[in-house]
């Protein structure tokens, strides 16, 4: 038994949105930014298995890549450009990544390699951080609340694949077991040295910090009328 794709996806989205509505209430952010916290959790929720050969996942999650690549470029440019000029750029964009990066970066890649790894979701985690701030014009506290998300169904991912290596029934260990969640991808070295030379390049692109810890000030007392009702935490 393993954790197929469709599980990856629902346990991104139902842990991810409660997240999501957690933040939106406690930090009393926007809807849309409750929205796109939603979105970027799921995508970091099915993002590990973007090394598999070939599969369906993985052209999904090209083509979703694609799409995102190309609509927040067209986003960022509508001002500046013609109608025809964006659209024209966006579906270049994204078949580009569908097919040629697709097809270079399973040519270089190995399956439950140097991106199942913590390592790695750190890695994505920062360049959501840096591509919030200079690609979607998020503002700092936005673009960290989004690397938040991103890093934590990338995680939430490497786990599913951990748990489901083991086989309660039987009580057995499959041979699988330690291949996601780990620090670093010992055994292929140079690909590890390429995430965390990616991961201290996005570093030094992310927007300050300071904005996203200003949010949490005073949570303490505001949490918990925002996940619980009054009638069912109200003394009796």
């Amino acid at each position: 038994m393993v954790a197929d794709f469709s599980t990856h996806v629902f346990s991104a989205a139902a842990l991810c949105s409660f997240g999501a509505t957690f933040c939106t209430k406690v930090l009393a952010l926007p809807m849309s930014v409750g929205l796109m916290l939603s979105v970027a959790g799921i995508v970091g929720g099915i993002l590990p298995d973007i090394d598999l050969k070939v599969s369906w996942p993985s052209r999904l999650l090209f083509g979703l890549l694609g799409g995102v690549a190309g609509l927040t470029w067209l986003f960022a440019n509508v001002e500046r450009l013609t109608v025809l000029e964006l659209w024209f750029a966006a579906v270049a964009i994204y078949l580009v990544v569908r097919y040629p990066v697709h097809w270079l970066f399973h040519s270089v890649t190995v399956h439950r390699g140097a991106l199942h790894s913590l390592a790695a979701a750190v890695m994505a985690g920062l360049l959501m951080a840096a591509g919030g701030l200079h690609l979607l014009g998020a503002d700092a506290a936005t673009s960290w609340l989004l690397a938040l998300f991103v890093a934590g169904g990338y995680v939430l991912h490497l786990t599913l694949d951990e748990i489901y290596s083991v086989d309660f029934t039987g009580m057995t260990i499959k041979r699988s077991f330690g291949s996601a969640l780990k620090p670093i991808d010992t055994d292929r070295l140079p690909a590890s040295a390429a995430v965390l030379a990616t991961a201290l390049a996005a570093w030094f692109l992310t927007p300050e910090l300071g904005p996203f810890l200003d949010l949490w000030t005073g949570m303490g007392e505001r949490w918990r009328g925002a996940i619980a009702p009054l009638w069912l935490t109200a003394p009796r």
